[in-house]
């Protein structure tokens, strides 16, 4: 991916990623000058962490992991503390395309592949707040390994809203993803706006049936759709082990050639689509190949008409300012800066 296109990444954190990979590392101090003026603290010291995890400790690498611990520790509980005044953060839904070569990929691959596409492109992804901090990048629903996808999604947080169009940036993440994996929808939504897993509905899904296994299938098929339920035990000891997929695939029918089905999306379980087909017709799950989802219905978000309870209201700092002081100064002084803000 690094050979198709400029690398965009901040000059500093390619620096660091090529002196932990066995370049000559520069002075410590330097570097992390550098990464402060860039204000990647926390990046660098997760990058380090991996680095320490993955390739193993050297000295230079501890040296700056433990100058760098206190900054990232700082700069989280800044960014917490401005969480709520961020207004630069843009949150985008993409959607993308698996298939062919990708099929093989699972949901951690192409969550990889596009954090690292995003990272060659410049677009810097905004750190969520828990205990290690980790992009947030959120698949929108899992796609199982081996199974296609014409319209799956991922929401990405990104510091700040790109200048480029979203063709234009469509077209960069493509040029960098692998064959078979290609975004083809860029949505910008408020900050607040739910989750696609929270919205889901009904997955639908298309199975070309090969020749040789058409008359079985249909025998099959025609007793599922004709029984009250189906129930399916799926070995496991979770307390829904035990389905109904009668009730879970409520709809099953032939276009042309092709098996289509719905399964229901709800929020204790995501059905593997292979193993619901084989536990109604009755094939084994490495003899179904070329499965597609198609579609996933969503329900509206009820979020997106209550702006005023998730959007940030700047204004209130002014007028908290009058109400508490009843017209005298307030002083805000920001730990960055060496001179107060005064307001009044």
């Amino acid at each position: 991916m690094e050979g198709r296109g400029v690398n965009l990444e901040p000059a500093v954190m390619q620096a660091l990623r090529a002196a932990v990979s066995g370049d000559t590392p520069p002075d410590p101090g330097l570097i992390q000058e550098s990464i402060i003026q860039e204000s990647l603290s926390e990046e660098a010291a997760e990058l380090l962490r991996v680095c320490r995890r993955e390739v193993g400790v050297t000295a230079w690498v501890e040296t700056l992991a433990a100058r760098l611990s206190p900054l990232a520790v700082k700069a989280q509980r800044q960014r917490m503390d401005r969480w709520h005044l961020d207004t630069r953060r843009t949150l985008v839904r993409f959607h993308y395309a698996k298939e062919g070569y990708a099929l093989g990929f699972d949901e951690g691959d192409l969550h990889v592949l596009f954090l690292q596409a995003f990272r060659l492109e410049g677009l810097s992804i905004v750190l969520d707040l828990g205990k290690r901090p980790r992009p947030m990048l959120v698949v929108g629903l899992p796609l199982p390994l081996n199974v296609g996808g014409s319209s799956e999604s991922m929401d990405v947080t990104l510091k700040r809203e790109p200048e480029d169009p979203p063709a234009s940036l469509m077209a960069r993440l493509n040029r960098r993803l692998p064959e078979g994996v290609r975004i083809h929808q860029w949505s910008i939504l408020p900050g607040y706006a739910s989750p696609i897993s929270d919205l889901a509905l009904c997955s639908h899904w298309r199975w070309e049936v090969p020749l040789e296994v058409r008359k079985p299938v249909e025998k099959k098929l025609a007793a599922f759709l004709a029984a009250s339920d189906w129930p399916w035990d799926r070995g496991t000891s979770k307390a829904n082990a035990r389905l109904d997929l009668r009730a879970l695939v409520p709809v099953m029918r032939w276009e042309e050639d092709a098996l289509c089905f719905s399964t229901v999306v709800e929020t204790f379980q995501a059905l593997n689509p292979i193993k619901v087909l084989s536990a109604i017709l009755g094939l084994a799950a490495e003899d179904i190949h070329g499965l597609v989802r198609t579609q996933v219905d969503l329900k509206p978000d009820a979020r997106l008409g209550q702006a005023e309870r998730f959007e940030p209201k700047l204004k209130n700092m002014y007028e908290d300012a009058v109400l508490l002081g009843g017209g005298s100064n307030i002083t805000l002084v920001d730990e960055d800066d060496d001179e107060p803000i005064v307001l009044g």
